[in-house]
């Protein structure tokens, strides 16, 4: 290797596997999902002792994948919705969040078609200990 060649290391390869699958997602008609989180409590009594209901937050993502998948054991609508690490991470920076998949499957849901479904698992892809797609199954 040259003196002014750059390595490939495990970092720089997530990298492009991160920005490959936001490309990814794009080009495979990448849409905008919305999740909904519960915003902190501001520290009032009514608030803390569940007087009055949290106050929620609708974060807007793109790009996002949504295929419908077979229905639930009692026929709720079931969908996947697979969004990359590159979309999301400026959000979870936002709010200080360091686990992901963790802070998605505590989100109160996703909104889709008008409806709020709930959040069952999250499932994360990962090269070199860098997360690059999530994929959330959710159901109304």
């Amino acid at each position: 290797m040259s003196e002014t060649g750059i390595p490939l290391g495990t970092i720089h390869t997530s990298l492009g596997v991160r920005r490959a699958a936001d490309a990814m997602v794009r080009a495979l008609g990448g849409t905008q999902i919305t999740l909904r989180i519960a915003d902190a409590s501001a520290g009032d009594t009514n608030s803390q002792i569940g007087l009055t209901p949290p106050v929620s937050e609708d974060l807007q993502i793109y790009p996002a994948l949504v295929r419908t998948i077979a229905p639930a054991a009692n026929g709720s609508k079931r969908i996947e919705v697979t969004l990359s690490a590159k979309a999301v991470k400026p959000l979870a920076d936002q709010y200080g969040v360091d686990d992901i998949p963790t802070w998605l499957l505590t989100a109160e849901g996703i909104l889709f078609r008008g409806k709020l479904m709930h959040i069952d698992t999250v499932i994360s892809d990962h090269l070199g200990g860098m997360d690059y797609l999530y994929h959330i199954m959710a159901t109304e």
